[in-house]
């Protein structure tokens, strides 16, 4: 039988916690939290009791964390521990509980340039590779639980953590990139990646993505690029150096609209015949994330096409209709303009697009009219 006790409520942060759930794959990160959680009480024992060698037998046995429930603000990951009664001495709890301590201090610490390590040993920092690697840009793990203290694990603190040890030189983090594929090697069952700024990546071919790989391969000559998810190696520069682990390999659609907002970006002033306003790289972003979060996967990516007063037309066009969505970045604002090519029947409409019940009804009048 096991008895549960509150122990910690991290709160996660970020767009895909919104809806008060955890991603899977962000329970990796607290299985390694686990560990992490048992070397540093095992520490504290031995620096407690320095005639010891080691921590007695069964020191964690019947010891476990679970997550109990998820609480709302962003997510809260609620997690217990379970003792297993007869199993886990009840003495063993104080370790544990000024091991999460340690652990909280050495998180603050990063987050005020302070040394990380009178809290936790060096040789434990690379478990800070584990904790929080599935985080994505805007996301942040905050294990402040109303203390004093600003223990927020974000690129920043946990690139910080890392670095402190002297033995590690690279920083595991989740990693979003494009490229093309110049080159196989069956000898060594890989590939290279080259990014769009040059830079050449060697790769390991795994089974499940040999057929974008090839696809990819093949048509190099023409341009063909692929997106590639995974856990990025970077150095102390944030250079990525390599990876850890490919998740997913996708074929670029010739009418993505990241791709395309990448190209329109280094457009400059006078791009039309000396006329032409370069759009800001802000808004930019800003409808890149727009679009991907409110459009509809199942319809037809548009062609995309920069305005000479520094905005985006996007355009659909079937048997049907001729459809044309214009935006301005500035104010947010967009109008749409449906020609219906059996009746020459005009329709126009304005939207606030930073508004998602605008995409909503950009998104039906799309699907009426294709």
């Amino acid at each position: 039988m096991n008895v549960q006790s509150h122990f910690i409520s991290p709160k996660l942060e970020g767009k895909r916690f919104e809806d008060h759930t955890i991603p899977l794959e962000l329970l990796e990160d607290f299985a390694a939290f686990e560990e992490l959680l048992i070397e540093v009480a095992k520490w504290i024992y031995l620096k407690e009791n320095p005639n010891r060698k080691r921590v007695p037998n069964g020191f964690t046995e019947g010891f476990s964390l679970k997550l109990a429930s998820i609480g709302e603000g962003s997510s809260v990951a609620n997690i217990v521990i379970a003792a297993a009664i007869g199993l886990f001495p009840t003495e063993n709890n104080s370790y544990f509980e000024r091991a999460k301590e340690n652990i909280v201090n050495s998180i603050n610490a990063a987050e005020n340039n302070q040394n990380v390590t009178q809290f936790i040993p060096e040789n434990f920092l690379g478990y800070f590779n584990k904790i929080g690697k599935n985080l994505k840009e805007d996301e942040t793990i905050n294990f402040s639980n109303n203390t004093q203290f600003r223990a927020v694990l974000n690129k920043e603190t946990r690139k910080k953590l890392v670095l402190a040890s002297s033995t590690i030189t690279e920083v595991i983090t989740q990693t979003k990139i494009r490229g093309f594929i110049p080159e196989l090697d069956k000898s060594t069952n890989s590939f290279t990646l080259q990014l769009v700024n040059g830079q050449k990546i060697i790769c390991s071919i795994e089974p499940q993505f040999k057929k974008p790989i090839f696809e990819a391969f093949d048509n190099y000559e023409k341009g063909l690029k692929v997106i590639l998810n995974g856990l990025g190696k970077y150095n102390k520069n944030d250079k990525l150096e390599g990876f850890e682990r490919i998740e997913h390999i996708t074929i670029i659609d010739s009418l993505d609209v990241s791709e395309r907002i990448e190209e329109i970006s280094k457009l400059e002033d006078g791009w039309l015949n000396g006329e032409g306003k370069s759009p800001l790289k802000g808004n930019l972003i800003w409808f890149t994330n727009i679009f991907e979060d409110n459009f509809k996967s199942s319809l037809p990516l548009p062609y995309l096409y920069p305005t000479i007063d520094g905005g985006l037309q996007a355009e659909w066009s079937s048997i049907k209709s001729d459809i044309s969505l214009k935006i301005n970045l500035e104010d947010k604002a967009a109008t749409i303009h449906i020609l219906e090519l059996i009746n020459d029947n005009e329709i126009e409409n304005s939207f606030d697009v930073s508004l998602k019940e605008s995409w909503e009804s950009i998104n039906t009048i799309i699907e009426e009219k294709l």
